[in-house]
């Protein structure tokens, strides 16, 4: 082996040695952070039942009864139907291109009112996924959807998980042990702050069955930007961005909104073959990151042009 080789080699394992390190202190930060805020939480929990207990005993001690709980409308008046919290449902689903058989977590949007027609499915049909046994002809032509129309926060979700989806099966990963106790130690996949691994701990299947699982679960919306905020955490090196990153990034250009479905898509599939993973979590080169965003919006900057000019 020439002496380059060596000292390529050893460069290497040290940037693996320092990603290792720097990914690790990110956790202790994370796990510092939680138990915080699990113990602020704990202690404002006591102090409202407190305060519940103490208004309980002052009304029954003026002869004052007890309301029950009144039931909330969506307009915030009083009955009616109680407002159910809003959430999103996920399902596991796999391309269906010849040349590209990687599965991904799917999200579907699900509506406050019972359905007159199936869920929202944010990615399929567009490209070409084979979940949830959606087809093309439930949405309508991508030509004239645009990228302001759609729930921001769904989109955002979506566009992650498509550019985790490489990372997929380093996530779920079994137990090394024969049984699945809840007190068997957890696997490490190096991957506990994307996306993915946050949702995929609500999956109702055993780690490494998850994928093989057609079940769909839910998650609360309200945890989305919370989810974000988490993955935003990862330590890179120079020149790398995470797809939370890249959807912050994205999301600030100023022709999104005016950005085609149809285009959006094509982004999602191209930023994805960029994505490469080096034991915790997907990034992409900075540089061909945003090469492949100024194509994707430079049709639309062409346009405005034009009709300004027009």
């Amino acid at each position: 082996m020439s002496i380059r080789a060596i000292r390529d080699r050893g460069a290497e394992n040290r940037t693996h040695r320092e990603r290792k390190e720097a990914y690790t202190a990110s956790l202790e930060s994370e796990v510092v952070q939680l138990r915080a805020n699990e113990a602020r939480l704990s202690q404002e929990a006591k102090t409202l039942y407190s305060e519940v207990t103490f208004l309980k005993i002052l009304l029954t001690e003026n002869g004052i009864a007890i309301p029950e709980r009144p039931e909330v409308t969506h307009g915030g008046a009083r009955g009616g139907n109680v407002e159910k919290e809003k959430t999103i449902a996920l399902t596991i689903g796999q391309e269906n291109k010849r040349k590209n058989r990687r599965k991904q977590i799917y999200v579907q949007q699900m509506p406050r009112e019972p359905p007159t027609s199936p869920p929202q499915l944010i990615t399929p049909p567009l490209s070409g996924s084979t979940g949830s046994g959606y087809t093309s002809s439930t949405f309508p032509d991508s030509s004239t959807i645009c990228m302001g129309s759609l729930d921001p926060e769904i989109v955002g979700m979506d566009f992650v998980l498509t550019l985790e989806s490489p990372c997929l099966p380093h996530i779920d990963v079994a137990s090394p042990h024969s049984s699945s106790s809840d007190t068997d130690p957890p696997t490490s996949t190096g991957h506990a702050l994307t996306v993915s691994a946050c949702l995929f701990h609500h999956h109702p299947s055993p780690p490494g069955q998850r994928q093989l699982s057609p079940a769909t679960w839910e998650v609360p919306h309200a945890s989305i930007d919370q989810l974000l905020a988490l993955s935003g955490s990862v330590p890179l090196q120079d020149g790398e961005v995470t797809p939370v990153q890249a959807w912050d990034y994205v999301r600030r250009q100023e022709q999104f909104t005016g950005l085609e479905a149809g285009r959006w898509e094509s982004l999602k599939l191209s930023l994805t073959s960029l994505v490469q993973c080096h034991g915790f979590g997907g990034v992409i080169e900075r540089s061909a990151f945003e090469n492949a965003v100024f194509e994707a919006f430079i049709a639309v900057l062409t346009a405005a042009l034009y009709w300004k000019k027009s």
